[in-house]
């Protein structure tokens, strides 16, 4: 039974978030093919604040929201973190012109506050659907993302035919098809919203729902800026032209951004509401085995296909040097699989703030080296240095689970004992 459930709400967060990624893929590979070089730089520059701000809009509300719903199904914990994020926005903003100012190649704000929209928008819709995952409703998120890729779908056929040449166009298009999760969320959790007016009394935000996002939004943030440290500096440091080169490598790979994703949130939520420590590391121990090596063959059969995928899907010959950065953008790829079991087995365990600071530190330390290499940084040097960033971070986290686990297992006796 707990076999077919768990099977049941995997293969939903799969095809909702197979749909999700995958139109985003094929927009992001058909930008990379048509658009002249210096308009992919500026659209990769765009595309990486959009998801630089998405996590920070959201505010640690992933994994939050499954983890909190989980044990307790509350509303108002959605109708709270919708207000935080209105809050935040308001600072974002002032965020986004301080970057526009330190970029080596300053671009319109119009392109900014475009990449503001679709973050906000991917924010609201993280929300929703992970409010539902927590509620162990997982279907619910496949059906608005299956519209949202469609229209996503339809955008890069008018890339692909020359009726969208420039960042500004794709983008303003993205935030359309972005709407339309965030409106199937929302009618999903109307009548809770409505039964919600009427049970408030007290204020949305208070400090300490504030204090308890903290550590999830910290390590969210941070975890995307790991994730998008090549393409920050690259920017600063070197030109729109490097930008592009690096970030055609990584759309090469996208589609196995996919599979942490998919099932750490199944994989939460179930840890989340199992309360026995033995019976919380059997679970895991047995997913672990038995998922992961599975997890890793895409990895690989992109490595070894690789000199033969880049020129086709990208319609231009593999140098020598291109074919290394990608093998080590595959590479730091797989860690952040590795990465997501054990960070989702802090998480369970109630130590969010453990991988927060990992996580902040390396990538703290990371942005030191880019800043040492300064004008220095090549696509290559990037690759180099996010590769490394991303194995200290694993090691790390990993070794953390170890004591984290400990202490829940003590934690829990004593209150078993009482």
């Amino acid at each position: 039974m707990w076999r077919s459930d768990f099977a049941r709400k995997l293969m939903s967060n799969t095809a909702a978030q197979a749909l999700n990624f995958g139109s985003r893929w094929l927009l992001n590979l058909a930008v990379a093919r048509h658009l002249s070089e210096h308009e992919f730089g500026v659209f990769s520059l765009i595309y990486m604040v959009a998801n630089l701000l998405f996590p920070t809009l959201a505010f640690g509300s992933n994994f939050f929201l499954i983890h909190e719903t989980a044990k307790k199904r509350d509303i108002n914990q959605l109708l709270s973190s919708f207000a935080l994020t209105a809050c935040v926005s308001v600072a974002v903003l002032t965020a986004v012109g301080l970057y526009q100012w330190l970029a080596a190649e300053p671009l319109p704000i119009l392109l900014y506050m475009l990449a503001a929209l679709v973050g906000l928008l991917w924010a609201i819709a993280q929300q929703c659907y992970s409010y539902l995952k927590g509620a162990q409703q997982f279907h619910a998120e496949m059906h608005g993302q299956f519209l949202s890729a469609i229209l996503m779908l339809g955008v890069a056929v008018l890339v692909v035919v020359g009726v969208f040449e420039h960042t500004s166009e794709v983008m303003a298009a993205i935030a359309a098809a972005s709407l339309v999760p965030v409106l199937h969320g929302l009618k999903w959790l109307w009548p809770e919203v409505q039964q919600a007016r009427v049970l408030q009394h007290s204020s949305l935000l208070s400090w300490s729902m504030v204090r308890q996002r903290v550590s999830y939004a910290w390590h969210d943030v941070f975890a995307i800026y790991l994730s998008n440290i090549p393409f920050v500096f690259l920017s600063m440091f070197s030109t729109l032209i490097a930008l592009g080169m690096f970030r055609k490598s990584f759309v090469l790979f996208m589609p196995v951004t996919l599979l942490p994703v998919v099932f750490s949130h199944v994989l939460l939520a179930r840890l989340s509401s199992i309360v026995d420590a033995n019976t919380r590391l059997a679970q895991f121990k047995r997913l672990f085995i038995f998922t992961f090596p599975l997890l890793s063959l895409p990895y690989l059969g992109l490595a070894l296909l690789n000199p033969w995928l880049y020129p086709l899907l990208l319609n231009e010959p593999l140098q020598p040097l291109v074919a290394e950065i990608c093998y080590w953008v595959v590479g730091t790829l797989w860690l952040t699989l590795l990465k997501t079991y054990v960070e989702v087995w802090l998480t369970s365990l109630g130590f969010n703030h453990w991988r927060a600071i990992v996580v902040s530190a390396v990538a703290i330390g990371s942005s030191l080296l880019y800043i040492v290499v300064n004008d220095q940084l090549t696509a290559q040097v990037a690759a180099w240095i996010f590769f490394a960033g991303n194995l200290v971070a694993v090691g790390v986290i990993a070794l953390c689970g170890i004591p984290a686990y400990r202490r829940y297992a003590s934690s829990t006796a004593e209150k078993l004992a009482k």
